[in-house]
């Protein structure tokens, strides 16, 4: 049976936990999902959440005990429906901290499996604190448990554009957007398929270079444009995650 996060009419809460958090039919809240849970939400024992572990499964629990913590019971185990059978790994050129949090927000809700932030020619920002770090860990939970994603993307640390290029052509097929692309269209070409995984590669602000685009192709990844138009590197990175998650079937 599917839990579709809401029960009599009632949209449930949902919350991603730690794989340690789950003992047999019992769950146990971080801190601060328990201070949620009271004060925030001021949910009760007897009241009902959905809990995910990231892998898929999908939790009914009945609150227990909120007082020193916040605890629960497994009543009801499915799996989630809304996981792509494609897995979308986005490399994403280092933006500004608000324009990433965008990325990383709306691709998560249209299904992206995983970030990759990278470090181009003209990359801007430095690599991300720690703290901010934790930040876009945040930003992609809150965004997977809004949308009903039944795992949690992964938000990588920084990695170099050469490395990043290697390590998404070994695990699948690779896509470079870049605004210099006459001939070939995102949607020409058919990567989606279900069960593979796809890198799709978007520059920072200031795009890729001529010569990194040469390195792309010299790694047999495909580089395609998105049109005639112009676009903000993070509308690209989210029409461009959506093009390809919509040739799999996971869109539309």
């Amino acid at each position: 049976m599917a839990i579709h996060g809401s029960t009599g009419g009632v949209n449930l809460h949902r919350f991603f936990v730690a794989a340690g958090s789950l003992q047999a039919d019992r769950v146990s809240f971080s801190s601060a999902q328990a201070h949620q849970i009271r004060n925030v939400l001021r949910l009760r024992p007897g009241d009902r959440v959905v809990v995910l572990d990231g892998t898929g499964a999908e939790l009914l629990v009945r609150l227990d005990t909120l007082h020193d913590g916040s605890a629960g019971t497994v009543e009801e185990r499915s799996h989630n429906q809304a996981e792509p059978q494609v897995n979308v790994v986005l490399y994403q050129g280092l933006l500004k901290a608000a324009k990433f949090e965008l990325v990383l927000q709306k691709c998560t809700e249209i299904g992206v499996s995983s970030f990759v932030p990278i470090i181009t020619g003209r990359s801007v920002p430095s690599e991300p604190s720690p703290g901010r770090q934790r930040r876009f860990e945040t930003v992609v939970r809150e965004a997977a448990e809004q949308s009903r994603r039944g795992c949690l993307p992964e938000v990588s640390a920084a990695v170099p554009y050469g490395k990043a290029l290697a390590e998404a052509a070994s695990a699948g097929g690779v896509a470079v957007l870049w605004e210099d692309e006459r001939t070939v269209r995102l949607r020409d070409i058919s990567l989606a398929v279900p069960g593979a995984q796809v890198g799709l590669f978007v520059g920072p602000e200031g795009g890729l270079t001529p010569q990194e685009v040469a390195l792309a192709r010299d790694t047999g990844a495909s580089v395609v444009s998105l049109g005639k138009r112009i676009l903000r590197a993070e509308t690209a990175a989210i029409v461009g995650s959506a093009l390809l998650l919509a040739q799999s079937g996971a869109l539309g």
